[in-house]
């Protein structure tokens, strides 16, 4: 089990310049690119589909037709909602919480402002938000949570290779742009989420693997 910290032991964030926070946003939405493809993969493994096995319940899409989205309650509050077009995590415990939504074509990260998802396909601009840079780190930590979490039970309930042969496919396509393999990936996610103050960028740690 990968640990975590609680969101406001996060240490000196709030002290970061705002250009590498931004940065490492960027890093963390690409790893998110990636990832949600190998959640793609969980629904079709050949043995079960794996999201619905993990507590999701599958709800057909109110956006794109022919889709399907899963969403899953979390004891601690709020729920997260996966869709092959989005991703994000939606009602705050507290009220200076925000959630968070992620938009796979745009490959970009928002705070999201509505209680409800959007429909997969169609966001109004008026409930996306780029900032400020903290509030959407702390919204993407939020939705982190659960993915570290997700993929603990993951590593206990699939073959060890399960995310090494999801990640191969991946880089397989012709226009996919693979990061980190994962466990090196989950690895930087559990340090943007602990230490981001001390965590290098992905593209230093691609280059040490080529090395």
């Amino acid at each position: 089990m990968i640990q975590k910290s609680p969101s406001n032991s996060i240490p000196q964030v709030s002290e970061m310049p705002l250009s590498r926070l931004r940065a490492l946003l960027r890093d963390y939405t690409d790893l998110l690119g990636q990832q949600m493809y190998f959640w793609g993969r969980d629904v079709i493994h050949p043995r079960v589909n794996l999201l619905c096995a993990n507590g999701f319940e599958k709800r057909k899409s109110e956006g794109l037709e022919g889709t399907s989205c899963y969403r899953k309650q979390l004891p601690g509050g709020g729920f997260v909602e996966l869709h092959g077009a989005c991703a994000g995590f939606y009602g705050p415990n507290e009220e200076e919480e925000s959630n968070f939504l992620y938009i796979r074509n745009r490959k970009r990260c928002f705070i999201y402002s509505e209680d409800e998802p959007p429909a997969p396909g169609f966001y109004a601009s008026d409930s996306l938000g780029n900032g400020p840079a903290l509030d959407l780190y702390f919204a993407s930590v939020r939705f982190l949570d659960w993915w570290l979490e997700y993929e603990s039970w993951i590593a206990e309930k699939t073959a060890s290779n399960w995310r090494d042969k999801n990640y191969e496919a991946f880089s397989s396509l012709p226009a996919s742009r693979p990061s980190l393999p994962p466990r090196e990936a989950l690895v930087w996610l559990a340090q943007y989420r602990n230490d981001p103050t001390g965590i290098t960028r992905v593209r230093e740690r691609m280059r040490a693997l080529r090395s």
